[in-house]
């Protein structure tokens, strides 16, 4: 199997990495690595890490000092990756099971051809029922994906081909939106994604009506800004 390179990406995120780093260890892949990319933390983020680190040693940590975009962040963590494959999962993203990985990885060998492998998030029964209503609001209509059933691929808990990445020019450096911009992108030059269904994960990216509003008004807030200094 082709090693894949996990890459988080951290901004404060001490209250799920935990979760996130847990199920990840425990992987059964046989070859896989753990980059995550900090950006400037200032609350206990890296003394998590650095708590991995002293018990396992497994985990790659790049800090920045400053505030940088998550388009910068993913570029960085793919310039540092050794793997084949990338995968992205999210600092606030729980995996499902100790197989993820493997699972994910299949289609690249029953399919060589395609850019990567995507999945959705789920909730559980005790999760909030904004979260519940975010997840179940959005299904894709097809197992391949491609440009001509176009559908927008996240990076939240995707596995891609590096060098794909690297030959469609890598992850544009902006804070909103970076996601859809290069998948499209690579889509256009005639790749397709697989969607496993059967292997989506949990994602806590709120917890109440009151942070999806934040979040919403983050993500407008990003876009303006990205508009402004492009």
């Amino acid at each position: 199997m082709e090693k894949i390179s996990v890459i988080i990406l951290t901004k404060n995120s001490q209250k799920y990495l935990i979760k996130c780093i847990d199920v990840i260890i425990m992987q059964k892949h046989p070859n896989f690595e753990i980059i995550v990319v900090d950006s400037n933390s200032k609350d206990h983020t890296l003394y998590i890490l650095n708590l991995y680190n002293n018990s396992k040693g497994i985990i790659k940590v790049i800090t920045n000092e400053k505030d940088i975009s998550v388009g910068k962040a993913r570029q960085i963590g793919i310039d540092n990756a050794t793997g084949e494959i990338i995968a992205f999962v999210d600092s606030d993203v729980e995996l499902p099971h100790d197989h993820w990985l493997e699972n994910m990885y299949k289609p690249f060998e029953e399919y060589p051809d395609i850019a990567g492998v995507q999945t959705l998030a789920k909730a559980k029964d005790s999760d909030p029922t904004i979260l519940k209503r975010i997840h179940g609001r959005f299904e894709y209509k097809d197992k391949v994906i491609g440009i001509d059933n176009y559908q927008p691929i996240g990076t939240s808990h995707l596995l891609i081909r590096k060098r794909i990445l690297q030959n469609a020019g890598g992850i544009p450096d902006v804070f909103h939106g970076e996601d859809i911009v290069v998948m499209k992108k690579i889509m256009e030059q005639g790749y397709n994604f697989i969607y496993l269904k059967e292997e989506k994960c949990y994602h806590y990216h709120v917890d109440s009506y009151y942070s999806h509003i934040k979040r919403q008004l983050r993500g407008i807030k990003h876009q303006i800004k990205d508009r402004l200094f492009r």
